[in-house]
């Protein structure tokens, strides 16, 4: 599908930053009820007991059901989506020729390696939580807990405040975020410590998307930059995503 099509797709449905401030209260209202599930009866939230043995009403595994819905929508393009998660496809993007190839090589190389520091930070991160988890300082409640919280953050990320953008990436808005559709295999990390067939659903289907998403990355680098992909630029940009954000537009690399 051309990119034209793409631009009739968001003309004629919910403009993407209405739906993303959507996409902020289900989540928010997700997070809430997990977080009142905890603090009333973690036991609702164990996500290696089977939903037949908790009840009808079991918010861990339904937070995975939702998880899972949100993930299998990701995998295919349609109206709303974002531009920072089309400009993966080539179709989506309008590439800007009078750039020499060294230039674009080493804007490649510069968000490559902010990405490897947000990697290194997430994984770091993480790792104290498994030890906690091991040492058993926490529990799957808790874990179910952070999951929903990551799935929170990672919408907040794009409305409100990111600390990756500010700190490691620098890239100007979220539409050129190089690591955009990592959200889900992030939201799904603590998933990966419970030996369940749900959660390791969740994390084995995020990691699809984190693949797709790092195959187009690996293929066509030049899609990922303003300077190259002329759709990622302000005067192209329909979402004004950075609206809300709570510093200015970051100045590209």
């Amino acid at each position: 599908m051309r990119f034209d099509r793409v631009l009739n797709w968001r003309a004629r449905g919910l403009p993407a930053y209405g739906m993303h401030l959507g996409r902020f209260l289900f989540r928010l209202c997700v997070f809430l009820s997990v977080l009142v599930c905890y603090l009333l009866a973690p036991g609702r939230l164990d996500l290696t007991r089977p939903w037949r043995e908790i009840g009808p009403i079991a918010p861990g595994h339904i937070l995975c059901v939702i998880l899972l819905v949100a993930m299998l929508r990701l995998h295919r393009k349609k109206p709303g989506m974002s531009m920072g998660r089309l400009k993966q496809y080539p179709d989506c993007a309008v590439p800007d020729l009078r750039r020499p190839q060294e230039e674009i090589r080493a804007a490649v190389r510069r968000k490559d390696l902010g990405a490897l520091k947000v990697l290194a930070v997430w994984l770091a991160g993480n790792a104290v939580v498994a030890l906690l988890y091991f040492r058993d300082r926490i529990g799957v409640a808790e874990l179910v807990l952070l999951c929903a919280f990551y799935y929170l953050s990672d919408i907040i990320c794009i409305l409100f405040f990111c600390p990756f953008q500010l700190l490691f990436l620098g890239n100007r808005c979220c539409i050129n975020c190089r690591i955009f559709a990592w959200g889900s295999w992030m939201t799904a990390t603590p998933l990966v410590l419970l030996p369940a067939p749900l959660p390791y659903a969740v994390v084995v289907l995020s990691l699809t998307l984190l693949a797709r998403w790092e195959y187009h990355v690996f293929r066509s680098p030049e899609n990922f930059w303003m300077g190259s992909n002329r759709n990622l630029r302000c005067e192209s940009c329909t979402e004004r995503l950075c609206r809300t954000k709570l510093y200015p537009p970051l100045r590209e690399e």
